[in-house]
């Protein structure tokens, strides 16, 4: 699974760099702001994630 975290202090949204397998608490700081983000990741978010089919960005010709 993938994440995007938004920065609750300046609303900058970033993307997590490494996969998250398996539920977990982990820290990012803001590319913004600088400030600590805490991330929770739970089994219910994973299984959601797994659960939603995945989409490919259109291919242009």
């Amino acid at each position: 699974m993938r994440a995007v975290v938004t920065c609750e202090c300046c609303g900058n949204r970033q993307a997590v760099a490494r996969q998250i397998q398996r539920a977990e608490i982990f820290f990012v700081v803001c590319h913004s702001c600088e400030s600590v983000l805490r991330v929770e990741v739970t089994d219910e978010e994973l299984r959601a994630a797994q659960a939603t089919p995945r989409t490919r960005p259109a291919t242009r010709v």
